[in-house]
């Protein structure tokens, strides 16, 4: 590798003379200037950002933590996500824990060998015990679109207002008439659209039977099979004229079913799902879904983490000036609440959802 040393050998100039030129630092002449970037050039020199970005006390990359890329609402998350950061001349680092807490507690130590400067992660990828404990040490961390069946404490968190997302579904399919609605969900982690969903029906007067309640596990094969299960005939109570589809990768699954039953969408069957992932709308037919808003998801994510980030570096360059100084750089913080954002969804109307039959 190339250093400064060579360049400085080449130019006849001294190692400090090289250094302000590739800086942009110190007094040069132009003519001194134009000869170290020649050589600097003609050398192919490249610096060493990993040493320079440490000397900040930071690497310019962020990891996000996924739990799965199999669904198609998070590499839409990844996407928003890169690109913010991008700007921002951040790095990405993409790591997929297929659920499956041990790999992701394996990944995060790798990734904190490699002096990551913050973490987005993301729901079911981690126990959220590991992430609290990082998070104890000083490590920036965000929660972005976390399970709904926790709650954790101290952490910043990045989500969708899930119970207004149930309350939104349960309008659109009343407002049209339906009375026999069925449920396709992945519990726990979904309960808030769940019970946004329920309590809708309830003050509309309708219950929801456990038997109209199929559980799924966000993928499409699940929604596929629940599908099957609610349609089945044997089940004690009115076909059900609408489901409605926890997250639209679940929907996706419904709808094939209801097709290979020789049914109709919406003819005979609406259905309804949650995320607006892209490829919703090139349904035939498309379907009618809760949209969560990926890049404002992203954007408040990114914010709270070069929050925390900043935040960290500016505590580390008061440390070292303190020691330097020769004070005690132990200051104590008072504990802060931390920011919790939730982002409202909306009801995307398309060709999936109708009036019942028989109304």
């Amino acid at each position: 590798m190339v250093t400064i040393y060579d360049i400085a050998r080449a130019a006849g100039v001294a190692k400090s003379t090289v250094a302000n030129v590739l800086s942009g630092k110190g007094k040069v002449s132009e003519a001194t200037r134009q000869r170290v970037l020649y050589y600097a050039r003609e050398l192919g020199y490249r610096p060493n950002l990993l040493a320079r970005n440490l000397s900040q006390h930071r690497t310019f990359t962020v990891a996000l933590i996924l739990p799965t890329i199999a669904n198609p609402f998070y590499p839409e998350i990844m996407e928003a996500i890169e690109s913010i950061l991008r700007q921002r001349d951040y790095q990405t680092l993409f790591c997929n824990t297929h659920g499956d807490f041990a790999l992701g507690r394996q990944q995060m130590e790798r990734l904190m060998s490699r002096w990551v400067d913050g973490y987005i992660i993301m729901g079911s990828s981690m126990d959220i015990a590991d992430i609290t404990h990082y998070f104890r040490q000083g490590v920036p961390i965000v929660l972005c679109d976390w399970q709904e069946n926790e709650s954790p404490v101290g952490i910043p968190q990045v989500t969708v207002d899930f119970y207004r997302a149930g309350q939104l579904a349960a309008e659109h399919l009343l407002a049209l008439g339906h009375r026999h609605i069925a449920v396709i969900v992945d519990e726990p982690q979904q309960h808030l659209r769940l019970e946004g969903f329920r309590t809708t029906l309830l003050q509309a007067g309708l219950e929801l039977p456990p038997a109209r309640i199929a559980l799924g596990d966000s993928s499409l094969e699940s929604g596929y099979a629940a599908a099957r299960q609610l349609l089945r005939p044997d089940q004690g109570l009115t076909s059900p004229t609408a489901i409605f589809a926890t997250n639209d990768w679940m929907a996706l699954g419904a709808m094939e079913l209801v097709l290979d039953q020789g049914l109709r969408v919406p003819g005979d069957i609406s259905i309804i799902g949650l995320d607006d992932i892209v490829v919703s709308a090139h349904l035939r037919p498309p379907l009618t879904t809760i949209a969560i808003p990926k890049t404002r998801l992203a954007q408040e994510a990114t914010e709270l983490l070069m929050a925390q980030i900043e935040k960290k570096i500016e505590e580390q360059g008061s440390v070292l000036s303190e020691a330097h100084e020769g004070t005690d750089g132990a200051a104590q913080h008072e504990e802060e609440t931390a920011p919790l954002r939730l982002v409202p969804p909306y009801l995307v109307v398309r060709q999936s959802t109708a009036a019942p039959a028989s109304s």
